[in-house]
This record gives structure tokens, sequence and C-alpha cells, in this order.
């Protein structure tokens, strides 16, 4: 029996070992699938505060190691870390390529390597193939390497690892077969593509759909606003077409780990190959600048043009409701309620916060909702709108408040303004 035939056997009768580089909000979601499907996981994962925070809350069977050891002992190994922008806002690789360079130290022949994490097309046969090549097997026949992209969408339980279709990809065919029999066992539906450079540009394609037509919308608001017309109501009505018509909503820009972020490997990988991308250029660069439009109205109202009246005799203070990047997760990473909190504290204003899903950020604390606390601020922001937020108390503070998302369309009041 071949390495290939002896893996395939394993996998499809779920005896077999599956080790997910990575414990983050991707790793855990496909660890939590895993074990649900009876496979053994071990998640291993750098941070030992991660490590022991998610011991209390993770399936039994999900072990958590920061022991690279481990890895010789797995069957098939997922890269599950982020891939982020650097401080200069350019690609950064650096921990995917870090954690390619640790399984190739433990890497054993008849192992399946899948990464999951989001790159430009080309990343995983350009960059992870010769770096795990570095331990002296080589790819597609000592080794399966496979590519299948995450579409983890955290805080939403209505769709989960196991009921979103996976695409599947392979260095080659054994390959892509192998990774398309690991996710069947315990996804519903997977989609093999002819290529990793194919599934990696799918996951791009996914996220700049949205960044573009998330900047549409924005700016046929401001149009909308500038004419008196309600946005909301025309998404709506427009929404009622049964086709060719996708609803994107307003917003203080698209934020987290995804929609901002792949685009500009795209633009990367587009300027390397000389191909020019002049509206995804353009979306990228206004949904940057976004987040400064609440922040410019926010300043405005404090500084009496709207309806506020500073009560303070020093600084204004401004509250920000909701600090993470989207609806009921503690994630900020690109968070644009972060951008807005920055500039508003640049032009001197105050800057208080309240989020239940973030108890500290930056050296401050998020603040209770209580009346003592409103009657000091100077205006409310509300930019990431979590159910668990108590707006009546935001409301009977009747003080200038900016509602990002119309969350608080139900009232009609001359003190709330939207963007």
């Amino acid at each position: 029996m071949t390495k290939f035939e002896k893996l395939r056997k394993k996998i499809i009768s779920k005896r077999f070992i599956v080790g997910i580089v990575g414990v983050g909000y991707v790793g855990e979601a496909l660890g939590r699938a895993t074990c649900e499907a009876g496979i053994k996981t071990i998640g291993f994962e750098i941070s030992r505060s991660r490590v022991e925070n998610l011991r209390n809350q993770i399936p039994r069977n999900f072990h958590l190691t920061d022991n690279k050891k481990y890895l010789s002992k797995c069957d098939v190994i997922c890269i599950c870390v982020p891939t982020p922008l650097s401080a200069k806002g350019n690609p950064d690789t650096t921990l995917l390529e870090n954690a390619a360079a640790e399984i190739a130290n433990y890497l054993i022949p008849g192992q399946l390597i899948i990464t999951e994490s989001s790159v430009a097309p080309g990343t995983s046969k350009n960059i992870i193939k010769p770096i795990l090549e570095k331990s002296g097997f080589t790819a597609g026949t000592d080794f399966y390497l496979g590519y299948s992209p995450e579409r983890v969408d955290p805080g939403n339980n209505n769709f989960t690892v196991s009921n979103i279709p996976k695409v599947v990809s392979g260095i080659n065919e054994e390959s892509r077969q192998l990774t398309t029999d690991f996710y069947s066992t315990f996804v519903k539906k997977t989609v093999p593509v002819a290529s990793m450079e194919a599934a990696e540009l799918t996951k791009i394609m996914e996220n700049v759909f949205r960044l573009v037509n998330i900047t549409l919308v924005n700016e046929i608001a401001e149009y909308a606003r500038g004419v008196n017309i309600n946005i909301w109501e025309v998404i709506d009505a427009a929404a009622t077409k049964p086709f060719g018509f996708l609803a994107h909503y307003p917003g203080p820009g698209a934020g987290g780990y995804c929609i901002p972020v792949l685009p500009v490997y795209l633009l990367d990988s587009a300027k390397k190959n000389k191909v020019k991308l002049p509206l995804i250029t353009l979306a990228e660069k206004l949904n940057k600048k976004q987040p400064d439009k609440v922040a410019d109205l926010a300043l405005k109202l404090i500084n009496g043009n709207g309806n506020a009246k500073l009560i303070n005799g020093d600084k204004p203070k401004a509250l920000l409701v909701g600090i993470s990047y989207k609806e009921e997760v503690s994630d900020t990473r690109e968070s644009k309620a972060i951008i807005i909190w920055k500039k508003l504290e640049k032009e001197g204003v105050e800057v208080q916060y309240h989020d239940p899903y973030i108890k500290k950020y930056n050296g401050s604390e998020s603040r209770e909702l209580t009346t003592d606390f409103l009657n000091n601020v100077d205006m409310i922001i509300v930019a990431t709108p979590h159910k668990k937020i108590k707006y009546e108390s935001l409301i009977s503070a009747q003080k200038p408040l900016i509602d990002t998302k119309n969350h608080l369309s139900s009232y009609n009041k001359p003190f709330i303004y939207r963007i």
C-alpha cells in the first residue's frame, strides 16, 4: 500500500490525528469542528495565555500544547495563523513563514500539510512549499500539500465550519484528493478547484467583492444624505429585487482581518506582476478614509455646529460605543472604531469607550453606562452596535449621538445623527 493509500484510508475511517497550528478564531473553530466529528485534534499555540484561556472552553478531545515535537505525531496539519498587514500597511506573511518553518523541523513522509491562512495567489507554491521542502522532503511526493481558505465568520452562529462549503486544492492530484477527503469528514460540501492559486484567489475575490460594494454603498449614502433621501429605505427596497442585487450597508468602513487586508495582498501581487487594478485601488483608499467622516461629524457636533453644547471646562469628552471591528466579537484588528478614536484624540477630544466584549484596551477600561457617567460626556458614537449594549441608557442621556450603522432607527430623536 502506498503512502497516499495509507493516509487516505486513515482519513476516510477517521483514524487519524489532525494538528492545527494557530488556535485563534479560525483555528479554534476548525478544531471544534474536527472534534465534533470524532477526530483526534491537537492545537499548537505559541501564546500560553491563549492556551490557558481556552482550556476550559474547548472539547475534551481538543488537546492544546506549545510543544512543537507533537507535530510529528500528526497525519494532517492545518496552518491557521494570521496574515496581517505590517505597521507600514504592507502584506506580512512572517507568522505564516515561521509556522511553515516549525512544521518543516518535524515533518515526516506521508503527512498532509494544508494552509488555511488568507494569502496572495502563488504563496502556497512559492513561499510555503520551499520552506517545507527544507526538511529534505519533496511536496507531492514525500508529503502532500494542500490549500483551503478559511471562511469563518466570527459572531455568526448560522454559518459554521461544517455548513459552509469548503474550497479545496492541492499541489498535485493526490494532494487535492487527500485535502478533499480530510474536509469531507466534517464539512457538508467541498468545492475542489484546479490549483492552489485558484483557491487562493477565490478567498481574495470574496473579500474584494465585499470591500468594493461596501465602499460603493458608503458613497451612495453620502449622496443620499446630500439630497435628503433615506439610504436605508432605498437599500431595503432594492433588496426586494429577487436577482442581480446583494444588499450592502453603510458604516464607518470595513474592518477586521480579511475585508480591508486581502485587497492589499492582491494589489501587492498585481504590482509585482505589472497588472493595474484601478477600481480596487480606489476602493481600498476610500475605505481607509471612511472613519474620518465619522470623526469629522463628531468634531463638528462637539464644536457646536450641531445641537451639541459643551458642558466641560476642559477637554470635550466623547464616548465610543463598541470598538471591535464587528458585532458580537472582541477582535479589534483593523477596527475603524479605533481609527475614529485616534483621530478624535489627535484633535484634543478625550475619548472613553464602552464595549461588553472588551473590558480593557490600550490602558483604558470599558465604562459602565451609568447616568452620572453619561451626564459627563459631550457626545456618543455608536461604532459597533453589539446586542448586549443598553441602548435605552444612551437614548435617555439625550446627548448628540452618531449612529454609524442605523441600529437606532426605531428612535426618532433630534439628537441622533447618521453618517
